[in-house]
């Protein structure tokens, strides 16, 4: 009977903290991000954090947001669903989070549509590119980064200017990956550049052989590779050891100095996609803002993934800056809708209330022989 009567008592307990922790007062406001810190993408979640960390830090070091500093609370989650849908959770109850940050994932990003609904928090910059995030439209959540459509988009309809009419595409088995393939079909259509060869492959790479033979066998001139972490370098090493010369191209996702470093030699000349300013050099104030913020963390390793974390973080304070009242969730969501066409320095995001897509660019890096993205 004790047990039948605490179980309502818990679910109020869970409204009243969507209902009132939502206010999130405090001397802080608090900003949340679960993201890996420990799993297959650690590189790349730990330096997110790591850029927004830096312009918080900028921002609570001018005095704050109205007077009011920011806390950034990060969770790891090891690149796992359940795990970030937990953080979430407890973001919102424990933390009194007025926002989630930089959320990593296409799995971890689907599992937290009704999470964030239901509590009425924003979810600013996740770190995927799926539609899945996109349409329909969701009211609390407001992306930054360009899809994984229009990447694919960018570099199919390279490709077809360059005259390439015979492209395989190799996509990771998992939604990421699906979602990948999806964008490059409809680039494939519109640009009517046929794919010769499309194969799936493991998350452990255990089918790697049977995918190398399906590319080497439909005599290719691209290869587009809709995957992340050690099936991308498993994938060029294996083809490269079969025959050498083939033309790489692959998202964002790999754009990591771990996922250069494990390519070596078999990565120069693989062109990846990137939906961030270029990071290595200060041709733009938002490029030299970053720089400026890194550097005085301590952090003078630059990146596009801290720089896709200072980049969100802006954003964020931005909205948060046009909060006169106390800041609540709702009012922060508001604010993002009212934010319109925001130049931030040479990265211009646009939102509003039918619009939660904030940029579409898209640009084209080549790895060196050294190991470093070159426009």
């Amino acid at each position: 009977m004790l047990n039948v009567f605490l179980r309502p008592l818990s679910v109020l307990a869970w409204g009243l903290c969507l209902a009132l922790g939502a206010a999130a007062q405090g001397s802080d406001i608090v900003v949340g991000q679960s993201t890996d810190l420990s799993g297959i993408l650690a590189e790349i979640g730990t330096e997110t954090s790591w850029g927004a960390k830096a312009y918080f830090e900028t921002v609570n070091a001018k005095g704050g947001v109205n007077g009011r500093k920011i806390r950034f609370v990060v969770l790891d989650d090891a690149y796992n669903a359940d795990k970030a849908v937990e953080n979430a959770r407890q973001l919102i109850q424990r933390e009194n989070a007025v926002a989630l940050l930089g959320m990593m994932g296409t799995p971890a990003n689907t599992a937290l549509i009704p999470v964030v609904s239901e509590a009425g928090i924003p979810s600013v910059g996740p770190y995927t590119g799926g539609q899945v995030v996109r349409k329909p439209l969701n009211h609390m959540i407001f992306n930054i980064r360009a899809s994984y459509a229009t990447e694919a988009d960018k570099i199919v309809g390279h490709l077809a200017a360059r005259g390439v009419t015979r492209l395989g595409v190799v996509y990771q088995a998992n939604a990421f990956g699906k979602e990948g393939l999806a964008g490059a079909q409809l680039a494939a259509e519109k640009y009517k550049l046929g794919l010769t060869a499309v194969s799936s492959l493991a998350n452990d790479s255990s089918d790697l052989d049977r995918v190398v033979e399906v590319m080497q066998k439909a005599d290719l001139q691209s290869i587009l590779l809709v995957t992340a972490g050690k099936p991308s370098s498993d994938f060029i090493k294996a083809y490269n050891k079969k025959a050498r010369g083939m033309q790489y191209f692959a998202l964002s996702v790999l754009a990591s100095q771990a996922a250069v470093q494990a390519l070596g030699k078999d990565g120069t000349g693989v062109v990846v996609s990137q939906v961030m300013p270029y990071p290595f050099s200060g041709m733009s104030p938002i490029v030299r803002e970053y720089q400026k913020a890194m550097e005085a963390a301590g952090r003078k390793n630059f990146s596009y993934a801290s720089m896709e974390g200072f980049v969100n973080a802006k954003v964020l304070v931005e909205a948060l800056r046009t909060v006169k009242q106390d800041v609540t969730r709702e009012r922060l969501a508001d604010a993002l809708d009212g934010l319109g066409k925001l130049d931030l320095g040479g990265f211009v995001v646009n939102f509003n209330r039918t619009e939660h897509q904030g940029s579409q660019f898209v640009e084209l890096t080549v790895v060196s022989n050294n190991g470093r993205f070159v426009r």
